[in-house]
């Protein structure tokens, strides 16, 4: 009897009211976090190639838990337009979008800090688009841009020329830029590997013997796309069509082609796409200089002993002119005209 008066007083009307204003009262700094929370998604674009897993982040600053709300992914140009919903603490699934179908999911454990970011498994072209993220119960929302580019591969129109003996590169890039660090890149010649980067670092075991330590990419410059080829020290055999490709784009084009063309060492001034980078242009202008001072040394001695040669004619010359006159002042001494009839061969009688 006396329990049953201990279990009325504790229902005293008195005592309840106390009991629901600090039930009340507890509740009041959560819901001030709540309303002062706000969900916030990536301002930036996120961007992915076909067949990428993706992640659209977004959470709620400060955060708060919302494992026990419902959380809607939406893509409002869809029907269904529904890509994700997650409602009374599990993946309402007859909602979503047939498209994406397996490929969605949020971070359980996160939501206890208000993450409440998107994993897309699988990208396609069609996934491009804006996604909404809603907190009905909370009256929050935002949304996020999705692109899923489709690069193309871009090799050159125009051949490229080189002289034999010189280096030369072989542009080929991805347009729009794109990272491809993380990818494989293939050149290739008539089937045969030339060079391949996979993994990070290049992979050259099936690389034609021909090629061999004289293939290198621009490696700074893949993350904008950039898988040119540099080749040095090219030989006429290297001539003929190049094809460098990304064979993990779903593009249709995902190659493009380079028509090299290699010309004798004798056509070098009728001009050509060289690799001035390497330095040879410099090694080449050297020994042109060399030949430009070796013929001038020449040309010097030429000249000096033609100059000997003409002093010593001239010398030889003045010596003939000074001993010349000698020889025309000798005296010429005339005969006498001697008569040999004396006058003592007839007396003279004449007394």
């Amino acid at each position: 009897m006396s329990s049953l008066r201990s279990t009325v007083s504790v229902l005293h009307p008195e005592i309840m009211m106390e009991f629901i204003i600090v039930v009340l009262l507890s509740s009041l700094p959560a819901v001030g976090v709540t309303a002062n929370s706000q969900l916030i998604c990536s301002h930036q674009p996120i961007t992915a190639l076909p067949g990428d897993d993706v992640i659209l982040p977004c959470h709620l600053e400060p955060p708060i838990s919302v494992s026990d709300e419902t959380v809607e992914w939406t893509r409002p140009d869809l029907d269904p337009k529904y890509i994700h919903l997650h409602q009374d603490g599990r993946f309402i699934y007859k909602t979503q979008n047939p498209s994406y179908n397996l490929r969605t999911g949020l971070f359980m454990d996160g939501l206890m800090t208000g993450n409440v970011s998107m994993k897309i498994s699988k990208v396609k072209v069609s996934d491009t688009g804006r996604y909404q993220c809603a907190l009905p119960s909370l009256q929050k929302e935002a949304s996020i841009q999705l692109i899923v580019r489709e690069p193309k591969v871009i090799g050159s129109d125009k051949p490229v020329t080189v002289t034999v003996g010189d280096n030369v590169i072989l542009p080929c890039q991805l347009e729009p830029p794109f990272d491809v660090t993380t990818l494989t890149v293939e050149w290739t010649r008539d089937g045969k590997y030339v060079h391949v980067y996979r993994s990070r670092k290049d992979y050259l075991t099936d690389q034609d013997e021909n090629f061999r330590n004289r293939t290198s990419l621009f490696y700074e410059e893949m993350i904008r796309g950039n898988i040119s080829l540099k080749l040095t020290n090219v030989t006429e055999l290297d001539a003929g069509s190049y094809t460098c490709s990304v064979p993990k784009l779903e593009s249709q084009v995902w190659r493009g082609f380079i028509n090299l063309t290699v010309e004798p060492v004798e056509n070098r001034n009728k001009g050509g796409q060289t690799d001035d980078i390497s330095g040879d242009t410099g090694n080449n202008t050297g020994a042109k200089i060399g030949i430009a001072f070796g013929v001038i040394a020449v040309i010097a001695v030429i000249a000096v002993v033609v100059a000997v040669a003409v002093l010593w004619m001239k010398r030889r010359n003045r010596r003939q002119q000074r001993e010349a006159p000698r020889d025309n002042d000798a005296v010429t001494i005339p005969m006498l005209n001697i008569n040999t009839t004396t006058d003592c061969a007839t007396p003279n009688t004449t007394g």
